[in-house]
């Protein structure tokens, strides 16, 4: 069992991490769903993405490759931003 250290929900079985924002460049930004039309690797339909264990419809866990940079667009874990780790939930 592995849970995020984000939203500390279990990522295997939970639908996706609830942090919906991230802070790039000192700018809060809503992050990309998986399985959205940027999402890099979206999952095929029924599955859970193949590195974070999301389903399509839910927010990546942080640290994932298939997550995409809201800012540029590029995989969000080697883009060039400045992303300092900084993640948030609306309630």
């Amino acid at each position: 069992m592995v849970k995020c250290d984000a939203c500390g929900r279990e990522m295997t079985t939970a639908s996706g991490c609830k942090c919906s924002l991230i802070k790039i460049d000192g700018e809060w930004m809503r992050r990309i769903k998986c399985g959205g039309a940027r999402d890099l690797h979206p999952p095929s339909k029924g599955e859970r993405c193949y590195d974070c264990g999301a389903k399509a419809g839910h927010y990546h866990h942080p640290g994932c490759d298939s997550e995409r940079c809201p800012k540029c667009g590029l995989q969000l874990i080697s883009c060039s931003c400045d992303v300092p780790g900084e993640l948030a939930w609306e309630e």
